[in-house]
């Protein structure tokens, strides 16, 4: 749907004479546009515009969500104009996906007591005792005096060197943790703004894996690219509906329905854009699938130790 424009017959930026063609300056660039009108034209302009968004977005959604690899083939293609570009999309639903994530989940850093021994909840699943720091702190004290009584030799000052710069970095690391789990609200902002960077590197790091697996088709590293932005886009789509049904129903157990979909949508997205059998693309997801899921294991521990390092 064109723009319905109200031209200038002179640049009022810079003097420039407009032709009949010239919908920006070609002297200062400023759009040949006049936005000096009622408030009801300008508003009839934004539906206007809103309203072909919507529909090049819906069309983009529908092919992403029901016919997996479709979109990722129309773009390879060629066909491109008609749907909202892939980077584009990934960043719109990405900021959803991470917002949602901020709202139906508790401070995943929290403190959960201050009583002597008593437990904090660190990451869900993971506690540590209230003063875990102290103790591994007076427990290397401890351990480095004993081994410097019983030094007799060259050797045992260098293993004694290298075992105390290895209890150095363990009690360093204890502290940072401890700190990063007492400031619940910040150190979750903190982690999820990581995550979504590890996501991100995550992309072209799969888009590399399906290069090296497929580079028998002769395809080039952005047509893998485009998969996996799409891939991860549905995902975050299904990832985001999970959630928000997981904190509206709590009783609702969706972990064993979201893995089986994720699952069928790479399977199905394979298929339909690497043309192979549905038994060979069978064979070829359970590599795909293990490679993948050890590099998100790898980048999210790499990530949590990150976050808490840099705390």
């Amino acid at each position: 749907m064109p723009k319905t424009r109200r031209k200038f017959t002179q640049c009022p930026n810079c003097g420039y004479t407009f032709k009949d063609t010239n919908n920006y300056c070609p002297n200062c660039g400023q759009e040949n546009h006049d936005l000096n009108v009622p408030v009801k034209h300008l508003v009839a302009e934004f539906f206007e515009g809103t309203m072909h968004f919507d529909t090049k977005a819906w069309h983009t959604l529908k092919y992403l969500i029901t016919k997996p690899g479709l979109l990722t083939e129309k773009f390879n293609t060629g066909q491109r104009a008609s749907y909202v570009p892939p980077f584009r999309l990934y960043v719109f639903v990405s900021l959803i996906f991470f917002f949602v994530l901020a709202l139906t989940t508790e401070s995943s850093v929290k403190v959960a007591g201050q009583e002597q021994g008593e437990a904090k909840a660190i990451l869900p699943g993971v506690t540590i005792n209230a003063n875990v720091a102290d103790s591994l702190e007076q427990a290397a004290d401890s351990a480095a005096l004993t081994r410097l009584k019983q030094l007799q030799n060259t050797e045992q000052l260098k293993a004694l060197s290298s075992g105390l710069q290895e209890d150095a970095f363990m009690t360093e690391f204890s502290e940072k943790f401890a700190s990063f789990s007492s400031h619940g609200e910040e150190s979750k902002q903190k982690l999820i703004k990581n995550l979504s960077f590890m996501m991100f590197l995550l992309m072209p790091f799969f888009a590399l894996v399906l290069y090296l697996y497929y580079r028998k088709q002769d395809r080039n590293y952005v047509e893998h690219l485009m998969f996996s932005i799409h891939l991860h886009t549905f995902y975050f789509i299904l990832l985001s509906v999970a959630m928000l049904l997981g904190k509206l129903f709590p009783a609702l157990n969706l972990e064993a329905i979201v893995l089986a979909i994720l699952v069928l949508y790479l399977y199905l997205a394979l298929h339909q854009v690497y043309k192979q059998t549905y038994l060979r693309t069978l064979v070829s997801l359970l590599p795909i699938g293990f490679v993948y899921l050890l590099t998100l294991a790898v980048f999210f521990l790499g990530t949590v130790f990150v976050s808490v390092l840099l705390t």
